[in-house]
């Protein structure tokens, strides 16, 4: 790792690799003893140009690969620690093995004449500390942009059962190009660790810890997300969330207040982004994200909606060149301090029971034999069996026995339900130490296999077809629908080409066309609205009659009336009117005078009797108009009657 022409001053805490503006010699340079020209053989030590809490680093030359290095050697305080080094020398091994673009990969490590060193990729690029102490802070899409590629790298360690305990802007490369690499995998624990197995303390930096840190319980994945959610803080900021006096008093505050939201002090900040932050930064690491994908998927999903800024790498671009005799006052910090007390009424019960003299010699003891317990003897447990139980309470158990979990991606399995433990790694039964790594994979339900599409056909075939290739038939639902008829499967849901085997598939069943309002179409043609019904789709019926004052074919009255709504395909029945009834006049002559009546009647004409002087036997001698002449309906018909 480390940046050209620009180096970070020493101070506190793990370094980024980074290169000097101008090169000397390191035979001239001598930090914490370390006088170096050439290392293991191969190494051409260049210059020295940065130097943190656990030793210096160093831009060199690979003369085997003839590449830029960066090479970490080790505090000679530390290197004189055997714990400590079989810590490093584990944890080297374990980051030797990650291997991501946003990580900054180690290529070797080992000891020369005392001398313990891990070489790594050299960065050629600026760190976030320098870039927030050059800009302030950074635009939300800007920070989304970091913390995108930095939740990448920590799921891919996580994956691994890495957890880094020391996420800070220290260790956070940019390169020109905008690519964010994370640094220092492996060697925050390796210090951690060792300063609190032989003080009883807490080693990290302070302003990141997470509360678990604190209380000095096992870290997991999400302890990164916590130190993660601070660094975002920050860069939307350009401040910490919690200042003080003393590491302690910061520390305290991680315990017992809440992360501000960051729009309280830059207003352009999103809603959406404070819950980020607040979620990422929760005290109850069971209420953070599970995982950094979980966290990933949350912050792709506001990212979107971010005004747009400048590219990230326009940053490193516009970051002036610091110079290695430089101070930098915002620098975090590598610190040491007391394991914090969770319960806030302890100092109060010290107090008391330092009044309590008889009882000192007895507390003296117990706190003697816990300390031993606790820091000094090694804590091992068995593994529980856990197959087939959902994975929450799977890595709760886990994490209650002191281990770290971590999730692998799944598979799919036909006998382990969905959510639940498939395998776990090391197996049940084996006895593993407090700290150690156990790999959860969890079922993805039965593996899937086609699932037919069966839109547009009837009800009764799609449940068929469904059964038949292995699924249930879950909700049926029915919708109006313009396209599909009335019967037949309008969706279904889900609509995958694949789903698990048994399982449920909804049918949303088509109602047909909506109601609609019939037209109104009395007073129209006959064709005319026979056309606007039809098109609304109803079906008519027409029923003819005749009429005085309706022109014929047009319509007269419409069943039901318009306006009214009826379902697709009703029918309408329209009364068309005749016209006038015209028709010839029958012969009534011969006729009784009663029978002509009755006949000119139901005709439907209207009788009119002429008697005739002199009449025989009421029989009708003649008529007007005469048989044979066209009449119209209702017309009169006059009989003369002798």
């Amino acid at each position: 790792m480390g940046r050209t022409h620009r180096a970070a001053p020493p101070a506190g805490g793990s370094t980024t690799a980074q290169q000097s503006t101008s090169p000397k010699p390191v035979a001239a340079t001598a930090t914490a003893g370390i006088r170096l020209t050439t290392l293991d053989g191969r190494y051409r030590i260049v210059e020295r140009i940065a130097a943190g809490g656990m030793g210096e680093v160093f831009l060199a030359h690979d003369t085997v690969l003839d590449r830029e290095v960066a090479i970490k050697v080790l505090h000679r305080s530390l290197a004189g620690d055997p714990g400590f080094i079989e810590r490093f020398r584990r944890e080297a091994r374990a980051a030797a093995g990650i291997n991501h673009a946003n990580i900054v990969a180690v290529y070797d490590w080992g000891a020369v004449d005392g001398i313990y060193f891990m070489v790594m990729e050299h960065i050629r690029g600026q760190s976030l500390r320098e870039i927030l102490n050059a800009h302030g802070k950074l635009a939300p899409v800007q920070t989304a942009e970091v913390l995108d590629q930095v939740l990448s790298a920590l799921g891919h360690a996580h994956r691994q059962g890495i957890v880094h305990r020391d996420i800070k802007p220290e260790n956070i490369m940019i390169t020109p190009d905008g690519v964010a690499k994370v640094a220092d995998f492996g060697l925050a624990r390796a210090y951690a660790e060792g300063r609190q197995t032989s003080t009883g303390t807490v080693t990290g930096t302070v302003q990141y810890l997470a509360p678990e840190q604190i209380r000095g319980e096992p870290a997991d994945p999400r302890t990164d997300l916590y130190s993660l959610g601070i660094v975002s803080f920050e860069l939307l900021t350009g401040r910490l969330p919690y200042t003080g006096e003393t590491a302690m008093a910061i520390a305290y505050k991680h315990l017992s207040n809440r992360v501000p939201k960051p729009s309280t002090l830059v207003p352009g900040v999103p809603k959406g982004v404070d819950g980020f932050v607040a979620s990422a930064t929760e005290r109850d690491r069971e209420l953070r994200p599970e995982s950094a994908e979980e966290m990933r998927r949350d912050l792709s999903r506001e990212a979107k909606l971010l005004p747009v800024a400048p590219a990230l790498a326009t940053l490193v671009d516009d970051t002036p060149i610091v110079l290695p005799e430089a101070s930098d006052p915002e620098r975090a910090e590598t610190v040491t301090i007391p394991r914090a007390d969770p319960d806030p009424q302890a100092p109060k019960r010290r107090w008391l029971r330092q009044l309590l003299g008889a009882l000192l010699m007895a507390a003296v003891l117990v706190g003697g034999g816990y300390a031993v317990w606790e820091f000094l003897i090694p804590h091992y447990h068995d593994v529980p069996q856990l197959l087939g139980s959902p994975m929450k309470q799977a890595r709760n158990e886990l994490i209650g026995l002191g281990y770290v979990v971590v999730e692998d991606d799944g598979a799919f399995s036909a006998q382990v339900d969905q959510g639940a433990v498939l395998r776990i790694d090391p197996a049940a039964g084996t006895r593993l130490e407090e700290g150690q790594t156990v790999t959860l994979v969890p079922s993805l339900g039965p593996p899937p296999i086609p699932v037919p599409d069966v839109t547009g056909r009837s009800q009764a075939i799609a449940e068929r077809k469904l059964t038949q290739a292995g699924f249930a038939i879950g909700k049926v639902t029915s919708e109006f629908s313009e396209r599909v008829r009335d019967g037949d499967v309008v969706s279904q849901q889900p609509n995958k080409k694949e789903a698990p085997r048994g399982s449920d598939i909804d049918l949303v069943i088509s109602k047909g066309p909506p109601p609609r309002p019939i037209p109104a179409v009395v007073g129209q043609s006959e064709a005319a609205a026979v056309a606007a019904l039809q098109a609304e789709g109803f079906e008519v019926q027409i029923e003819e009659r005749f009429s005085e004052t309706a022109t014929r074919d047009t319509v007269m009255g419409q069943t039901p009336e318009g306006g009214i709504e009826r379902a697709y395909g009703s029918a309408v029945t329209l009364t068309v009117s005749k016209g006038p009834e015209r028709f010839e006049v029958a012969s009534y002559i011969g006729m009784s005078e009663a029978e002509a009546v009755a006949a000119i009647e139901q005709d439907g004409l209207v009788a009119r009797v002429e008697r005739v002087p002199g009449s025989v036997d009421d029989r009708v001698r003649g008529q007007e108009p005469k048989p044979g002449t066209t009449v119209r309906a209702g017309q009169s018909i006059t009989i003369f009657v002798a």
